[in-house]
């Protein structure tokens, strides 16, 4: 195995430099496709191992969303009648508003479970995809925007495979965000050109954003606010408020404001409903995940060359594994160089000005989400609309990251121009971001799926049987003390009658409702029974499944459902 690895890092690093002494025209082509294989097989696959045992996270919340995805997969193929009332933490409705839903990309999921992948390996081709789409769009929109192919690729790494992601694989729900860097590119083209075309491009985007996440929804929207600010500051630009003096103007931009509130209504409507019961959060729980100047340069064991990172956040920050935001060096290398492009008289006034005006942006962005000793800006941020409902403040990385990404991109594309050794220099970018990457698997915490559909398959056995189909639905109540072992099993028991599609008791979410905490602690009589009771459920219609217990001790009667398959 370890001789196999060798031969293709040893290729994809020889294929590198030859790319680039080729015609501009052939390794214009070929530059981005190995960059693309180098971060899918350097960090994805490397992850989940050649025979994709592994993946990323724990039996928590990377199975978690592999069950929002089934669920959503079950309801475009007909199998589950209901959408946000997923038939876990029975008989609570709405149950989906808890947490993201990935809706967005929900088709890539079941596309590869219609292509007969089981259940984990359609989860990890759905992630493998992403991966590739994040690298596809940001390389696309780099080149287009600056016409230089070793940077735009180079940035797109950045953007897709850079070290940054260790700190959010956990939550891979974070990782659609391939419409971000196109979103960045309407939102500039909008700005400087006042084309109506772009307006609209921008705001079906973050729409789409949302669908594929809540939270990068949010985060989109909050970049692109000191974008907008960034360049009113910078460009003085009048003209964007001025065209609003015209009738037609202003009901253009109302008619797609309106359409696009009309397209978000059905994703957010249950998640306003469920604020309503359920309350908003306080500012409070979401402080401690507000980064530092210290997260920025924080990271996990796992990167190679930047270990030594991984142990200075570790006494100081509360919450240390959400802060690992450590970017690797050419991203900073950019933000520090930017004095010399804006010093340089070689530099044309407008390339200096779009500098500006990006760093300015990223500036805004970095200050207003800062925790300095508990006092932060983003307090301001918070009392918008919607931002109180988010308490992983720290994943504002993965939209802020193409602030970086633009900066470094067009920060060395004008000093390439400075002399030939500072072009070939950059040229040898492709090859320096990949070895800035490069990681060690062994220090990503990861899980064997197999390992985990065995534990699957044990519940499943158990329901099977002692479940009776005259039962409304079933409460897994293993023997013995579940300390620590509260996430493994409840999303097991989700998991296995999600398969037989049984609802269930058991749930585990992003959060749950107050009177749901007793149950998923102990799983015993006590707690059931208030559960109903909040609920004014009937108890007698949950069938309590027992682990280790035979037919004949919990009393079934019903033989005729042994061994059936609920599918």
């Amino acid at each position: 195995m370890d001789t196999r690895n060798n031969k293709i890092a040893f290729y994809i690093f020889i294929s590198l430099p030859l790319t680039m002494t080729m015609p501009k025209k052939i390794t214009s082509l070929l530059l981005p496709f190995i960059l693309l294989i180098a971060g899918l097989y350097f960090v994805p696959v490397k992850i989940f191992e050649h025979n994709f045992s592994k993946i990323p996270g724990d039996f928590g919340d990377a199975r978690f969303n592999n069950y929002i995805l089934e669920h959503g997969h079950k309801y475009l193929t007909g199998k589950v009648d209901k959408y946000w009332d997923a038939p876990f933490m029975y008989p609570f409705p709405n149950v989906i508003s808890f947490s993201d839903n990935l809706l967005g990309t929900v088709p890539i999921y079941s596309a590869f479970r219609a292509l007969g992948l089981d259940r984990e390996t359609a989860f990890q081709f759905w992630l493998l995809t992403l991966f590739a789409l994040n690298f596809i769009c940001c390389y696309w929109v780099l080149n287009r925007w600056s016409n230089n192919t070793p940077l735009s690729a180079t940035g797109a790494y950045i953007y897709a495979f850079s070290i940054f992601i260790l700190g959010h694989i956990y939550n891979v729900q974070v990782f659609p965000r391939f419409i971000v860097p196109l979103v960045f590119y309407w939102t500039w083209k909008y700005l400087s050109q006042k084309d109506l075309k772009y307006f609209l491009f921008l705001m079906l985007g973050i729409v789409f954003q949302f669908y594929c996440g809540i939270y990068l929804g949010f985060f989109l929207v909050y970049t692109l606010l000191f974008l907008f600010i960034a360049h009113i500051t910078i460009y003085r630009d009048w003209t964007l408020f001025y065209q609003f003096q015209k009738v037609k103007t202003i009901s253009s931009h109302l008619f797609i404001i309106l359409l696009s509130c009309i397209l978000l209504a059905p994703l957010m409507l249950p998640y306003i409903e469920i604020s309503h019961t359920q309350g908003f959060r306080e500012f409070e729980d979401a402080l401690s995940s507000i980064p530092t100047l210290r997260s920025y340069f924080f990271t996990s064991k796992a990167p190679i060359l930047w270990n030594f990172l991984s142990e200075h956040g570790i006494p100081v920050l509360t919450y240390w594994w959400c802060h690992h935001l450590f970017l690797g060096l050419l991203p900073w290398l950019g933000i520090i160089t930017i004095p010399i492009i804006l010093l340089s008289r070689k530099t044309d006034i407008e390339k200096r000005k779009f500098i500006r005006f990006i760093a300015l942006g990223l500036f805004l962005s970095f200050i207003f989400c800062l925790n300095i000793n508990g006092f932060t800006l983003y307090r301001i941020i918070f009392e918008l609309p919607g931002f109180s409902s988010m308490r992983a403040i720290n994943r504002v990385i993965n939209t802020e990251v193409m602030y970086f990404v633009l900066i470094l991109v067009f920060v060395f594309n004008e000093l390439r121009k400075s002399s030939k050794i500072m072009k070939w220099i950059i040229m040898s970018f492709p090859l320096l971001i990949i070895i800035d990457n490069l990681i060690n698997p062994q220090e990503v915490k990861r899980y064997d799926k197999h390992e985990s559909q065995q534990q699957i398959e044990v519940i499943k056995n158990n329901i099977k049987g002692q479940y009776d189909k005259k039962y409304d639905a079933i409460a897994y109540m293993p023997t013995g003390n579940l300390s620590g072992k509260e996430i493994d099993t409840h999303l097991g028991t989700m998991l296995a009658a999600q398969e037989l599609n049984i609802p269930c008791v058991n749930a585990y979410s992003g959060s749950v409702p107050n009177e749901y905490i007793d149950f998923f602690n102990c799983a015993d009589d006590e707690a059931f029974d208030k559960w109903c009771k909040f609920n004014n459920t009937d108890k007698n219609l949950i069938r309590k499944i027992y682990f280790g217990k035979s037919v004949d001790e919990t009393s079934m009667t019903n033989k005729d459902t042994q061994g059936n398959d609920y599918n």
